[in-house]
């Protein structure tokens, strides 16, 4: 990164991001400038997060919106969304470069376990990973942060609200804001790290494993919540969270 000396770093609060930004704060501090991307797909929750990391640290930021559902390809949801919604954002993040300005993002090599299409739209933009170059993994980003005193950022990986809705199922604003509710009466109960994977009026909770017991408790007593925000059903999957779940149905087994 320092070899360029002038980065855009594509910010969203999370631990990778969040180690590419502090890290061009710490050797290029007149040099960059952290894009933080408010879209449909980033809840509210997380957007929250991420400004007070900026503030907290003192980052350069910029805030921009980009309406990732005014992409076709990316509401009707198939298989490629990912790669057209990155390609939607990070066109957006590239027409807010300036000449010789480098455009980073924070994928690691734990990334590459996963089902992420979105890759090659990263890639085909030039758009650059330093720490999926170095070969940093999730648990080396945790360490450098910590190295860093700012072991406050190392927390459980988020994603993107899509990822609760199956492959093929068409994503509107209401559907991602009953989720985004959801998830946040969940997290206000106790469940601080769980998925609610959306199957039209059932709702799909999964928890760590080692949680199970515990979620059940606690969902029956927000049945009647989790109902009001449109869910028939409530049910909590057995077999623990599972990364990329929703990707399963289209052959992919990330």
């Amino acid at each position: 990164m320092i070899a360029h000396q002038q980065a855009v770093v594509a910010f969203s609060g999370g631990m990778d991001s969040s180690l590419l930004a502090l890290a061009a704060q710490r050797y290029i501090p007149d040099s960059y400038l952290a894009i933080l991307v408010n879209s449909e797909f980033m809840s509210a929750n997380e957007m929250r997060i991420a400004r007070a990391i900026a503030q907290k640290h003192q980052l350069r930021l910029k805030e921009i919106t980009v309406c990732a559902l005014a992409e076709p390809l990316v509401a009707a949801n198939p298989p490629l969304r990912c790669y057209h919604c990155k390609k939607a954002i990070f066109t957006n993040i590239l027409a807010l470069a300036q000449a010789g300005q480098t455009i980073y993002e924070g994928a690691v090599t734990d990334d590459n376990d996963d089902y992420r299409p979105g890759k090659q739209a990263i890639k085909e933009l030039g758009v650059v990973s330093p720490l999926l170059e170095c070969g940093f993994s999730k648990a080396m980003v945790g360490e450098a942060l910590r190295h860093w005193g700012a072991g406050n950022l190392v927390r459980p990986a988020q994603s993107c609200l899509a990822t609760r809705i199956e492959t093929d199922t068409a994503i509107d604003k209401a559907i991602l804001q009953q989720i985004e509710k959801a998830e946040e009466l969940l997290r206000n109960n106790g469940l601080q790290y769980c998925r609610l994977r959306h199957h039209n009026n059932i709702a799909r909770i999964e928890v760590a494993p080692d949680q199970i017991h515990r979620a059940i408790d606690i969902i029956a007593c927000l049945s009647p919540q989790l109902k009001s925000l449109g869910y028939k059903h409530i049910c909590i999957d057995i077999g623990g969270y599972q990364k990329g779940s929703m990707n399963r149905p289209t052959g992919h087994t990330a």
